[in-house]
């Protein structure tokens, strides 16, 4: 596992990411051990808590790790393979965003609505039909990806991740992970 930027261990096991800096961040991220495959089901999830919910991004899911120079390129469209799901920056505490991209397809995000709290424990999950994906919030969904299936990496060799972006500096520093984990039919 490797850790970009300030991350620490707490004592109860959980792990902080914290950057009081505007615009930076933390992300850790393990190693490219997993594959989607069409027509076999997967399931991540994450469970994490913040100090701001409306200026924070929190991401998390598989990345191909292309492009790792700030934490957050492992969650955007310069990963030339990912599946990213979380709470955006600079929105309010209702606003989730997925982004899947395969071989730098183009796809673009697609966000939908689910109220989040400051302080509060939330998991969010991504699910894999076999053809298509979800994003959840509190086991309730929050978006279904509604673009072709030729954007989600299939096939490829993806590593988990999950990260943390400060918004504006003023606020919204921390984010606890308690856990990450995922499932996959064989």
């Amino acid at each position: 596992v490797a850790v970009n930027t300030t991350a620490a261990i707490g004592a109860n096991g959980v792990l902080t990411l914290a950057d009081a800096t505007a615009s930076e961040g933390a992300a850790v991220y393990g190693q490219k051990t997993i594959q989607l495959n069409s027509g076999k089901r997967f399931w991540m999830e994450a469970r994490f808590r913040t100090d701001d919910v409306s200026d924070n991004t929190v991401q998390f899911g598989l990345s191909a790790l292309t492009a790792v120079t700030n934490p957050e390129d492992i969650w955007t469209t310069t990963a030339t393979d990912l599946i990213a799901f979380g709470l955006l920056d600079g929105t309010n505490a209702s606003t989730v965003k997925m982004l899947a991209d395969k071989s730098n397809s183009g796809s673009t995000a697609e966000t939908g609505t689910r109220t989040l709290s400051a302080d509060t424990w939330h998991t969010l999950g991504i699910y894999f039909d076999g053809t298509k994906l979800f994003g959840y919030v509190d086991g309730r969904l929050a978006l279904s990806w509604a673009q072709a299936a030729a954007t989600i990496p299939t096939g490829v060799a993806l590593a988990p991740f999950f990260g943390h972006l400060n918004g504006d500096g003023a606020g919204g520093a921390v984010v606890v992970f308690d856990y990450i984990r995922w499932a996959s039919e064989r």
